[in-house]
């Protein structure tokens, strides 16, 4: 990370990809006339809409969602090495590139169950819909403090500068980043990462660098809340009566939704730092609507169902140790009686058919986290403390 004396900040340089392709953007399908194709920048998406009304012909995820079983006798976890190298890339991209820098449990009407209770719906006319079941009040925001959710508030309707005057003359530039990490970190509404610190005429601004346009924003936005409410329902969170049981109920969605972004976990080792991948992996969306994402985007998924279901869950960032490897990683915190309890749907995600409940719930002291330590990033200073 390099932070400039003219108050800019932006992550390290990459070298140019050789050889050039085409930008990422919808181009001619190369076999349907009728259609246009989705390219990330790398390579074709299963993405695509009618080239004259615009209006996308695919599916998200969450409508071929199929339920995986539960084994209580233990199943050897993935390479660990592999989980926490992949989220080290994370910490880099999700986490220190930001450091300087309604109702729930219902089922949107365009939501249709079928016979096997798993939701069906167009992936357009979810984002169009959900922009109307979005609350009055806008999307949620999960800030500790006042400054914190006034990032977010700005943020999700991705303003060009932010005034954070107030702020600055108490906590400083210092606090002010805290502030802007919190925002991202917490909050899976919110896409961008690095910008400018500036002070002028007496007033001091962030000016927010966003990964997407204002309209690819809103419907990656859109898609999310709406995903995450469909998958309260499918998951049977809303329908479970105590708050431990929603936990399992979201957990279970997530590990059976998704699989590990390996491609992406592969990208990012070989030095990939931005991209169409890189930044679906770490969003709530990769999971919602590709049913793909790394240790981040899991957590983020957690977030936002987590907040459909009324339940109070954070997001943690730290780094993990087993044997010989050391890495970045994140997870999530749920309140529970009173009590922040562990959740990574990450680890708890075997691939194939199964899932575990390894580390569902687990009390801090629990010999399960000894191997990792929570960082400072993911949360101001000053609040830490509340959440161990």
């Amino acid at each position: 990370m390099t932070f400039y004396p003219d108050g800019h900040f932006d992550e390290p340089a990459r070298r140019p990809a050789t050889p050039r392709l085409p930008a990422p953007g919808w181009l001619p399908d190369p076999s349907e006339t009728h259609l246009e194709r989705y390219w990330d920048g790398a390579r074709w998406t299963g993405r695509t809409r009618d080239r004259v009304s615009k209006v996308e012909t695919g599916t998200i995820a969450s409508a071929a969602y199929t339920p995986r079983a539960w084994t209580p006798t233990p199943v050897k976890r993935r390479n660990p090495g592999k989980v926490i190298l992949a989220c080290l890339a994370i910490a880099i991209v999700a986490v220190n590139a930001y450091q300087w820098a309604g109702t729930h449990g219902y089922v949107p009407a365009w939501a249709l169950i079928g016979e096997t209770g798993a939701p069906v719906f167009d992936l357009a006319t979810a984002a169009q819909i959900a922009m109307v079941d979005t609350p009055v009040s806008g999307y949620p925001t999960f800030g500790s403090t006042e400054l914190v959710r006034h990032i977010e508030e700005s943020l999700l309707v991705q303003e060009d500068r932010i005034d954070v005057t107030p702020w600055a003359r108490e906590v400083g530039q210092e606090g002010v980043f805290d502030a802007y990490t919190e925002a991202y970190i917490q909050n899976p509404y919110a896409f961008g990462g690095g910008g400018f610190y500036q002070e002028r005429g007496g007033k001091v601004f962030l000016e927010p660098q966003y990964v997407y346009s204002d309209e690819e924003a809103e419907r990656r936005r859109a898609v999310t809340y709406a995903a995450a409410r469909v998958g309260i329902a499918a998951s049977g969170a809303s329908q479970a009566v105590s708050d431990r049981d929603k936990v399992t109920a979201i957990h279970d969605y997530i590990v059976g939704l998704a699989d590990y972004d390996y491609a992406t976990y592969e990208a990012m080792n070989a030095g990939a730092t931005e991209g169409p991948m890189v930044e679906r992996s770490q969003e709530a969306y990769g999971i919602f609507a590709d049913g793909t994402a790394v240790c981040n985007g899991y957590a983020q998924a957690f977030l936002a169902m987590a907040d459909a279901a009324g339940l109070d869950a954070i997001q943690v960032t730290g780094n993990v140790a087993d044997g010989m490897t050391v890495g970045g990683h994140a997870w999530n915190k749920v309140l529970i009686d009173g009590q922040w309890l562990v959740v990574d749907t990450t680890w708890d995600d075997p691939g194939g058919p199964l899932l575990e409940h390894d580390y569902l719930l687990l009390d801090a002291s629990d010999p399960l986290l000894s191997n990792r330590t929570e960082d400072t990033d993911w949360m101001v200073d000053a609040q830490i403390g509340a959440f161990a």
